[in-house]
């Protein structure tokens, strides 16, 4: 982040509107969301877009209600087994705390909140759940003998709402956004191997999408055809 700044600043370069069509989790796009700046955030795995909707384009939020839900979600005792928990417990994460997500994610679908309350709720459960992952950093296998026993809890997201006032998120191809967008800036990070992001994070797409698709193979994965990127080449 600070090599590509200080390429920026030493080509003085000036820019308002920021464009990054391959933001993935949004570090690049978080680090110039400023007041002044607007930033144009892309990914195409909706997963991330969570991320990029709840970071860099929500500009009001009830704290309160937010810090309330997380709290009960924190306090949830009474567990039965769910569409996660059958598929991903002893596996990726013990039996509770898989029983334990699949049940919280229920209830954010179906209790009353707003959209951008549902993308926070979300961001707050994958940011969890990733802490207490039985993985070495991705979801394409996991650890045969169960090492992250720590229990799960979710915490409130730090949401700068004041930068992000002229930013827009979107949730599309690339190459047919680069048609309708202009930028003063672009910063173009594609994938740069055969490896597909959607095989790796296949188990945080689908916690965020929720549609419970039928999986298979050891990992547990969902068919990711409508999600793959034609720039993971070898």
């Amino acid at each position: 982040l600070k090599a590509i700044d200080l390429f920026i600043q030493k080509n003085k370069i000036k820019f308002n509107t920021f464009f990054d069509p391959f933001s993935g989790t949004g570090c690049v796009a978080e680090y110039f969301n400023k007041e002044n700046n607007s930033i144009v955030a892309n990914d195409l795995l909706f997963s991330n877009y969570v991320f990029l909707k709840t970071f860099l384009n929500i500009k009001k939020t009830d704290d309160n209600k937010i810090k309330k839900i997380i709290t009960k979600f924190n306090k949830i005792k009474s567990l039965k087994e769910n569409y996660f928990s059958k598929n991903y417990g002893n596996k990726f994460f013990t039996m509770n705390n898989a029983r334990l997500i699949g049940t919280i994610r229920e209830k954010i679908e179906k209790i009353s909140i707003t959209k951008d309350e549902k993308f926070i709720l979300l961001t707050s459960l994958i940011y969890a759940i990733d802490k207490i992952a039985n993985t070495v950093g991705h979801y394409d296998a996991y650890i045969k003998k169960l090492d992250k026993l720590s229990s799960l809890e979710l915490n409130a997201p730090l949401i700068e709402t004041e930068r992000n006032k002229n930013n827009k998120v979107y949730n599309e191809d690339a190459n047919k956004l680069a048609d309708i967008i202009t930028a003063d800036m672009t910063y173009i990070d594609p994938p740069y191997n055969s490896r597909q992001y959607s095989d790796t994070y296949h188990l945080l797409e689908n916690l965020a999408e929720w549609k419970k698709p039928p999986l298979r193979g050891k990992a547990n994965k969902m068919n990711r055809d409508h999600i793959k990127s034609e720039y993971c080449l070898k």
